[in-house]
């Protein structure tokens, strides 16, 4: 059966005109969001593509940065183990540093309170030997390190015995030593110019454990305080060792 349309030649135009900017709308708006897309990937693929790059350049920086870090490591491999060395030998290094005799204060002090009558020819000395297991007594219960050492004096005086018991006084008020007592003393009338007396006195030489730190100390800072500290000490000591006041006298002409 033949299908007849009956609509006026011009509704029939109207109508195929219509259906025909409807495909076209339809088309053009396909192809625009089709455009729009494609922009949308290109962008996405530029951003990807620029970070990804980005990316790149810092896992390239970091290998560098291991392989600097890891050449570094290399070279002070053989040190890792230094802090280990040090403090196991630490102890030993305190232990000597706290039993230690301080020579350089002790011949400080001597040179303070010698008498200007008597003079020094020889001294034989020799220290308590060092502990490394000594305690640190403390203050003010200093502990001493057993047996004392022992110091032997020759020297010469103006002829007066009270000159040779002022010396032996002087050295019993020196902080290191002990015990000060004369071995011989003799008035010699031959051999010099003028009458002289030679004498010899013997002594024990004292160590006070700790009494100058119980550490050793590494830093720079440290060391001047302990330095000043000590110096300290030792112009007190000296000031006590020097019964009659000649230690103002004497530091005077020193400097």
């Amino acid at each position: 059966m033949r299908r007849v349309n009956l609509l006026p030649p011009e509704d029939r135009r109207r109508r195929a005109a219509a259906a025909t900017t409807t495909r076209t709308g339809i088309i053009g708006l396909l192809l625009i969001l089709g455009a729009l897309l494609v922009m949308v990937m290109i962008g996405l693929y530029l951003f990807y593509f620029i970070r990804i790059g980005n990316e790149e350049e810092q896992i390239a920086q970091l290998d560098q940065d291991t392989a600097r870090h890891q050449a570094r490591l290399e070279e002070l491999a053989p040190y890792e183990d230094l802090q280990a060395r040090l403090n196991a030998k630490k102890p030993i290094a305190d232990g000597i540093f706290r039993t230690r005799f301080p020579w350089d204060e002790f011949l400080r002090g001597l040179a303070f309170v010698i008498p200007e009558t008597t003079a020094l020819d020889t001294l034989v000395a020799q220290a308590t030997p060092i502990n490394i297991t000594a305690p640190n007594g403390g203050v003010p219960e200093v502990q001493n390190l057993e047996p004392p050492g022992a110091v032997t004096f020759t020297g010469l005086a103006l002829p007066d015995y009270r000159n040779i018991s002022d010396f032996i006084v002087r050295m019993n008020s020196l902080r290191f030593l002990s015990n000060t007592t004369l071995t011989t003393a003799e008035l010699d009338r031959e051999q010099f110019s003028s009458d002289a007396i030679t004498f010899e006195a013997a002594a024990g030489l004292v160590t006070r454990v700790g009494e100058f730190g119980d550490e050793v100390l590494l830093t720079g800072a440290e060391e001047g305080s302990e330095e000043e500290e000590v110096e300290g000490d030792a112009d007190e000591q000296a000031e006590l060792a020097d019964p009659q006041g000649e230690k103002a006298s004497r530091s005077k002409v020193a400097r």
